[in-house]
């Protein structure tokens, strides 16, 4: 429940305003875990592409994968978590820098890194594709590696969401690239 409303956060949500929503959009009676549904009914409203009061920006994510920690918590674990973050960003450029100088070949599917404003936005979506690769141990020339499996009932939003946002980290590179530019799509 907690990392779910941390995720509404970093989608910009109004957690304050959502909790109440879910909880008032069906009776709890019949529940035997209310946690798990108020998690479900959070996790589906933060999935949508539109309402619920969120914007459009972009969510505010480690390193475009998982939510930054927000909302209130004492500043000693504000502080931590600051640095938690800033090591996995540190991690997942230098997972990149070592596998572009040694010319991994997955590093192909990234094309040429741009010069000037474009170079910024390229490392950003370069450095969540490097995080996606080293999280799940990903050793393949396909960027991504293999799709996990999408038909498992069980399947969470915390196994499915990572592989997508490192997936549209890949695409917005790609789209951003000449097609002449990629040695090749994956």
């Amino acid at each position: 429940m907690t990392a779910e409303l941390r995720r509404a956060e970093a989608h910009f949500v109004d957690v304050a305003s959502l909790l109440p929503r879910v909880v008032a959009a069906r009776g709890l009676e019949d529940a035997q875990d209310i946690a798990a549904v108020l998690r479900a009914r959070v996790a589906a409203v933060v999935s949508r592409d539109s309402g619920a009061g969120r914007s459009r920006r972009a969510p505010r994510l480690v390193p475009g994968l998982m939510p930054r920690a927000l909302g209130p918590m004492d500043s000693a674990m504000h502080q931590a978590l600051v640095e938690r973050a800033d090591l996995i960003e540190s991690r997942a450029a230098a997972v990149l820098d070592r596998a572009l100088l040694a010319g991994e070949s997955w590093t192909r599917a990234l094309g040429v890194p741009p010069r000037g404003s474009a170079s910024a936005v390229w490392r950003k979506y370069a450095s969540t594709v490097s995080a996606y690769r080293d999280c799940y141990g990903i050793t393949g020339a396909k960027p991504l590696g293999a799709v996990p499996e999408r038909r498992r009932r069980n399947l969470t939003p915390l196994e499915r969401v990572p592989h997508s946002r490192a997936r549209s980290g890949w695409r917005k590179i790609t789209l951003t690239l000449r097609p002449d530019q990629l040695s090749f799509r994956v």
